[in-house]
């Protein structure tokens, strides 16, 4: 089974991608968290096992998707796969948040099941080809 983690601040964001994403990919276990830092901490713990999919919301308030990126390239490389999710159609931030090699793609909110396939499909050509 897939694993999928989902990180944004906004409990109704959170709601509808989940839910959007049982739908359309019900074999996804799929996990929440309204706050990176606790990501990161789960993530560098030895006996944690890295999800398929991160998906990612920048703006957030506490520790914000931007910081969560400058932090995450250090800690040893995985499969995983972190997609941004973003209302943000500023090009800018587009650009930016590609420039990171762990950010495999960026999806405007509301999340639609074809970027939602096209990640699952990316990720299964990624393991093809290792």
């Amino acid at each position: 089974m897939m694993t999928c983690w989902l990180i944004d601040d906004n409990e109704i964001d959170l709601l509808i991608t989940r839910k959007l994403l049982q739908i359309w990919e019900p074999s996804l276990s799929i996990q929440e968290f309204t706050n990176g830092r606790k990501v990161l901490n789960q993530l560098s713990s030895p006996e944690s096992e890295p999800p398929h999919f991160i998906f990612l919301d920048l703006f957030m308030p506490e520790f914000s998707g931007w910081e969560f990126l400058d932090e995450y390239q250090h800690l040893e490389k995985s499969f995983t796969q972190i997609y941004v999710l973003s209302s943000s159609v500023d090009r800018i931030d587009i650009d930016r948040a590609r420039s990171y090699e762990a950010v495999k793609g960026y999806i405007s909110k509301p999340v639609t099941q074809e970027s939602i396939r096209r990640a699952i499909a990316n990720y299964h050509q990624q393991l093809v080809e290792s």
